[in-house]
């Protein structure tokens, strides 16, 4: 002020900047930023001639700015108000559950004998009233399943789940390195200009699409386990359908809870972006969230962004679970139904690059990530629809199904005319389509050519192969080859690895929570190195698997076992359910089957 108290008014005029013309998204909207109108009409123009007072004096530019945010001692302290206190009350009633519960158990377990804590109680009150008992929890965490055939055949997902997660985990520690404040921005830019790195970036998108796979692996053999000879019954799909909904909520909400109440005490002023403005996001949105639209419905501004995946394993569940019943009703559909379902697989993703005019292969820039992707079309237009990741799902039921008739020798593999050609070349094709996508980057809006939307259709297939060809391999490969072997070693027996995998779900939805608090709080004069990265990823990894095991013990088992109680009500007439309790440990119950990132007894 002192300084434009100095200038004549000519003079003020000729450094105050008006605004252009600018195409590409540079600011937050408004309605994320409370009071800014206030601020603007008090310090816009202020800031302006100032910054053009500097540049034109040190560097000759103008420039336009304009006020996205500001501190101010108002803004630093906030009153409590509802949600905060429903946060704290939800947190105190979960530990007296826990500690009621845990007491209970252990006067039951005086009178029982010393397998107490890992068998099911002879009441279904007990059974409630016991769903809360940390050491029956911690049992259900740990213990090994007895092992029938499918769980043999399939216990590397859980080997496969964890990687995937520590991937994606990876991708989203880079994804922060360029919302948060770093004094070399470039860091990031540098790396990403590497063409070996871009060539692995373009993979990133297809990560998630493993977890999808599992996923219709899981519903496939299930489903026809418990179906199988079986006279159809239609109500099973309402039933799994209402299943499958409310075991995915208990730590959603309690995660969503936390979003809306709390979280922007975590945060230093500078870190406006990655927690105030989130926190806003969902405390208009959190309706959108539970109702699993949030990847159609308004998915520029999301609440818990990575939440898009649970929408679209829904919606996929529930396209999968139909298709499947319509099966069991009409079997010799088999091959037509799974015809349709690929070619839909691969015909609809490129059909959604060409209506929303995205790109059929993208690569991350900075400026999208500065935003954490809230505007980035191709992300929210093509990359969170349920569409683009159905051909990975699509191809785990055909897993599913594959697996059964090998089970029962309808099906022999090795005399397959084509399984042994894509068993060499998925790699080798999946490999050539990555290291060729540099050659291809169209990462704008403009209209993509039917080249490019075919070049992205085409390597989503190579993956999507590549996952349904390699699952064949782990699960059927000779006890002597590599796979063979890797698929019987302790490795895949590992408890540390069985307790990680059963953790994923609560991790997942945690994971982006820790990752924002870690960046928020970093120094504003921090820079950015490898060392950095390094150093977030363990931290994040660290404190969100702790938080993760609190969440499975006090929120996500108890009413995974509250649910499977109210809904069989202990009468075995009932059509079986087949569901996701954010758990996929594969056993001969139908309740056990469910979700790809989750893993439980």
């Amino acid at each position: 002020e002192q300084l434009v108290g100095t200038l004549s008014d000519k003079q003020r005029e000729k450094l105050l900047q008006p605004k252009f013309d600018i195409q590409s998204k540079y600011i937050i909207n408004d309605w994320l930023l409370p009071g800014i109108e206030r601020y603007r009409q008090r310090y816009g123009d202020l800031a302006n001639i100032c910054l053009n007072y500097r540049t034109q004096l040190q560097y000759n530019l103008s420039v336009y700015s304009e006020i996205e945010y500001c501190t101010t001692n108002e803004t630093l302290v906030r009153e409590t108000d509802f949600w905060d206190i429903a946060f704290y009350a939800v947190l105190v009633m979960l530990f007296l559950l826990a500690v009621a519960s845990s007491i209970y158990d252990g006067v039951l377990a005086k009178n029982g004998d010393h397998n107490h804590y890992r068998s099911l109680l002879e009441s279904k009150s007990k059974n409630l009233l016991t769903a809360f008992s940390l050491r029956r929890n911690v049992n259900r965490l740990t213990i090994k399943l007895d092992s029938d055939s499918i769980q043999k055949s399939l216990r590397f997902l859980e080997f496969v789940r964890v990687l995937v997660m520590t991937t994606i985990t990876i991708d989203h520690v880079i994804i922060g390195m360029s919302f948060t404040t770093l004094q070399n921005p470039e860091f990031t830019e540098k790396i990403g200009s590497i063409p070996m790195v871009q060539a692995i970036l373009t993979l990133m998108p297809f990560q998630v699409d493993v977890f999808f796979a599992i996923s219709g692996l899981l519903v496939a053999v299930q489903f026809v386990k418990v179906t199988n000879g079986k006279p159809f019954a239609g109500k099973m799909f309402w039933l799994s359908l209402v299943n499958r909904y409310l075991r995915s909520l208990p730590v959603y909400l309690v995660v969503l809870l936390h979003s809306v109440s709390v979280y922007d005490l975590l945060e230093s002023p500078s870190a406006y972006r990655i927690i105030a403005t989130p926190r806003i996001m969902c405390r208009a949105k959190w309706w959108i969230n539970l109702l699993f639209i949030n990847n159609y419905y308004q998915p520029e501004e999301q609440c818990l962004i990575q939440t898009w995946y649970l929408a679209a394993d829904f919606q996929l569940f529930i396209f999968g679970f139909g298709s499947l019943m319509v099966l069991w009703r009409y079997p010799k559909l088999l091959k037509p139904m799974f015809y349709t379902l690929l070619t839909a697989g691969f015909i609809l993703p490129m059909l959604n690059v060409g209506y929303h005019s995205t790109s059929g292969i993208y690569f991350l820039s900075n400026k999208a990530c500065s935003f954490q992707l809230w505007y980035d079309k191709w992300f929210t237009k093509t990359y969170v629809a349920m569409e683009t990741h159905c051909l990975s799902y699509f191809a785990g039921m055909l897993v599913g199904i594959i697996y059964h008739k090998m089970q029962k020798n309808d099906l022999l593999l090795e005399k397959s005319s084509l399984f042994k050609p894509l068993r060499y070349s998925v790699f080798p094709i999946l490999l050539a389509f990555s290291l060729s996508n540099p050659f291809f980057q169209t990462n704008t809006d403009d209209n993509p050519s039917l080249g490019t939307i075919l070049y992205g259709g085409l390597q989503r297939l190579s993956f999507a192969a590549f996952v349904a060809v390699g699952f064949l391999v782990l699960m059927f490969a000779n006890r002597n080859t590599f796979f063979g072997r890797l698929r019987t070693s302790q490795l895949l027996e590992n408890s540390l690895l069985r307790v990680l995998s059963r953790l994923s779900f609560s991790f997942y939805l945690i994971h982006m929570t820790v990752l924002k608090t870690i960046y928020a709080n970093l120094h504003e004069a921090e820079r950015g190195t490898a060392l950095l990265a390094f150093e977030v990823l363990a931290s994040a990894t660290a404190i969100t698997y702790f938080l993760s095991l609190l969440a499975f013990l006090m929120v996500e088992k108890p009413f995974d076992i509250i649910f499977k109680q109210v809904l069989e009500g202990g009468r075995p007439r009932k059509p079986p359910i087949l569901s996701s309790n954010n758990s996929n440990e594969v056993n001969v119950t139908i309740q056990r089957n469910g979700h790809s990132l989750s893993n439980g007894k």
